[in-house]
Order: structure tokens, then C-alpha cells, then sequence
């Protein structure tokens, strides 16, 4: 360039030069192969014709030049920039060429980053807990629009900057998040999700019910049926059956006392294969007469413990499948009261053809409770 500068001042200075160089013709220039990125080195060479002992000046259009027949010139910048290419021969004859070349941006990597996830540390949680990742800190100096992808470690992915994820197995499990900035360039960022087995305390609790009296009469001869329904879980049952004379010559208010009570049957049958009968007037005393079934289904209620499992639900069908759930005498059980006798102290006429009772029963059951510690 400095050459071809030097001989356009001596063809402006008189005397310089005897006649105007003569131009050279077919002058060309030959850019690079496909797409030239700023920072990257491009390279030229001259095309068409080339004379024997031509010089070629070179200016690259941004305050640069060089020299040969081929060069190598690194834009520092993108842009728009034209190349002019000088060749003056050996008999000073000069020629230009020119071509314009755009540089083109470099695209940067994009910078992934899980610092928006609990400040890029790992998480502990429990098994199917709902766990949320957040790539928001990821960033492009380009200021391309970033896409984001899930690898969550358990064989599932998913997509955007700020997913959510059930872990549904135990395990230490590494997620992966890659961005990329739709240029094919992308860049990973990884952290980590430790799943562990959720905590419940199970507790066993007895409760005791009592039913309200029930009171009949039943005539002398016949039977009296009656159901009660027992929850689940159940540990004992008590009847008790209670009855006083009520012929006045045989009362207890008489000097004598009962002579002859009535006599009476108490008989439960249960949905658990146990039959239970008292009856007669072994219970009797003066004042009064008292028939009782005592059941026991289960001696101690369960102790309390820990699991470790899943879920809830998991908690729950634990215990049903351990039996601590326990159907032993749920349900319905039927209560026969039979007056079998009530005699008169009255030799020729019975005037005692049945009696009142009393009815009085009491159970007892347990509850499990769950509660994840």
C-alpha cells in the first residue's frame, strides 16, 4: 500500500514521472472459503493475472494492510469491510481490486447454572416429595434466548428454566441441566438429589365403650334376640344380665327374700366361631339375679414402632397386610336372652309369667395412628 501510495505522489509531481503508469488490467482477488468469524484468521490470495515481478499491496479496511501474492489477516471485529487488493508490475503499470467481506459475530457459549437451586448445593428429600429445580442464574453473553433440558437422574426429563419432579425410588441421583442458545452451542451445569425413606411413628391407643342399658322382657318360655356391631381391632366384650323378682310374694322386700327366682339363659354367638352360654340362677342373690359373658379377642394391644417406607398409603396397607389391622370379631353378634323358668311361690296358680331385665354391655378396641416424623 506504502508503494502504491508513493508512486501516485510521483505521478503528481511534474517531472517525476515522464507519462502516466499504464493500468493493469485483470486484477482479482480471491476471498476465503465460506464464513469468516471475528477473531479467526482469514486468508486472501490474489486471483486473475499475475505478472512476473509484481508487487501486491494489500489493505483490509480497518487501518491495516499486508503484502504478497497470499496473506492471512485476523478481523479483531465483526462487520462490513472491503479488501482492496494494488499490484504494480515490473514495468510500473498499476492495478485495483476490490471485494467486500462480512465478518461475522462469535457466538459464546452459554453458561448453565444451578445457582438458583438452593444456591447450586444438593438436595435432601423423601421419597415422593415433590423437589424444584430452578435454572434462572443460567446466562448467554450473546444475549441469546436460552432453551433449558432436565436430565433428573432416575431415567425422566423435562424442559423450562424452573421445572418440579417426583422421585418416586430412593437413591443419591445426579440432574443435569443443559442450555443452549439456539446456535448449536450449550453448556451443562449438575447437582445433586439424595432420596431417602419417609419416617412414621405408628401408635396403638385402647378405647372402652360403653353401651347404653338396654332393658327388656322376655315371657317365660321364649327368647329375647338382640345384635351388636364391634368395630375392627377389638380386644374384649362384656355382657352383663341383670334381673330381680318381680312376683310380690317372692320379692326381695318379703322377710324371706327370693324363694324362687326366675330363671333366665344368657347366650352370645360371635362371627369368630366362639359361643358362649351362662345361665341358671347361680348368679342370684337375695336382692338380685346377674347372668355375665366375658370375651377376650385380644390379651395387649400392639406396641408402638417406627417404619420407614414410601408413603402413607404404603404405612397403611403395612398394617393391614401385618395384621395389625384385625377383623377378629368385627361385625355383628347376636345375643339370645331365654326365660326358661319363672316359678310362683303359689301352688295352684302361677302368676309370674316372665320378668323384666336389664341389659349392660361394655367393649374395648385399639386405633393404629400414623404419623410421619
Amino acid at each position: 500500500m506504502r508503494k502504491a501510495l508513493i508512486i501516485a505522489i510521483m505521478m503528481l509531481v511534474p517531472g517525476c514521472l515522464d507519462t502516466t503508469p499504464e493500468e493493469l488490467s485483470g486484477v482479482e482477488i480471491q476471498l476465503p472459503l465460506g464464513s469468516v468469524i471475528e477473531g479467526d484468521s482469514a486468508s486472501f490470495a490474489v486471483a486473475g493475472k499475475k505478472p512476473s515481478g509484481a508487487k501486491y499491496l494489500w489493505d483490509f479496511g480497518d487501518s491495516s494492510g499486508g503484502t504478497g501474492e497470499k496473506v492471512q489477516h485476523v478481523f479483531a471485529e465483526e462487520g462490513q469491510y472491503t479488501v482492496v487488493l494494488t499490484v504494480v508490475d515490473g514495468e510500473g503499470r498499476i492495478g485495483v481490486a476490490s471485494e467486500n467481506i462480512e465478518i461475522l459475530h462469535r457466538n459464546e457459549f452459554p453458561i448453565a447454572s444451578l445457582y438458583s437451586t438452593y444456591g447450586g448445593e444438593g438436595q435432601s428429600v423423601k421419597v415422593n416429595s415433590l423437589v424444584l429445580f430452578d435454572g434462572g442464574s443460567s446466562s448467554d453473553p450473546d444475549g441469546d434466548v436460552l432453551t433449558f433440558k432436565w436430565d433428573f437422574g432416575d431415567g425422566s426429563t423435562g424442559e423450562g428454566m424452573r421445572p418440579n419432579h417426583f422421585y418416586e425410588t430412593v437413591g443419591n441421583f445426579t440432574v443435569t441441566l443443559t442450555v443452549s442458545d439456539g446456535g448449536n452451542l450449550s453448556s451443562t451445569a449438575q447437582t445433586w438429589v439424595l432420596v431417602s425413606m419417609r419416617t412414621f411413628s405408628v401408635t396403638f391407643e385402647e378405647h372402652t365403650v360403653i353401651v347404653p342399658t338396654h332393658a327388656g322382657y322376655t315371657a317365660e318360655g321364649t327368647d329375647t334376640l338382640l345384635t351388636h356391631n364391634y368395630p375392627y381391632n377389638l380386644t374384649n366384650v362384656d355382657y352383663s344380665l341383670e334381673w330381680t323378682e318381680d312376683e310380690a310374694l317372692d320379692s326381695k322386700d318379703t322377710p324371706f327374700g327370693t324363694i324362687f327366682p326366675d330363671d333366665f339363659t344368657l347366650a352370645v354367638a360371635t362371627n369368630y366361631n366362639v359361643t358362649s352360654t351362662d345361665n341358671g340362677t347361680s348368679g342370684c342373690t337375695p336382692d338380685q339375679c346377674n347372668l355375665e359373658l366375658d370375651f377376650v379377642i385380644l390379651n395387649d394391644i400392639p406396641a408402638n414402632f417406627i417404619l420407614l417406607l414410601g408413603s402413607l398409603q404404603d404405612a397403611n396397607q403395612y398394617l393391614f397386610d401385618e395384621g395389625y389391622q384385625n377383623a377378629k370379631g368385627e361385625g355383628p353378634w347376636s345375643t339370645t336372652i331365654t326365660c326358661n323358668d319363672a316359678p310362683s311361690v303359689l301352688v295352684l296358680a302361677d302368676n309370674d309369667t316372665g320378668n323384666d331385665w336389664f341389659l349392660d354391655v361394655e367393649y374395648s378396641y385399639y386405633t393404629a395412628t400414623v404419623t410421619e416424623i
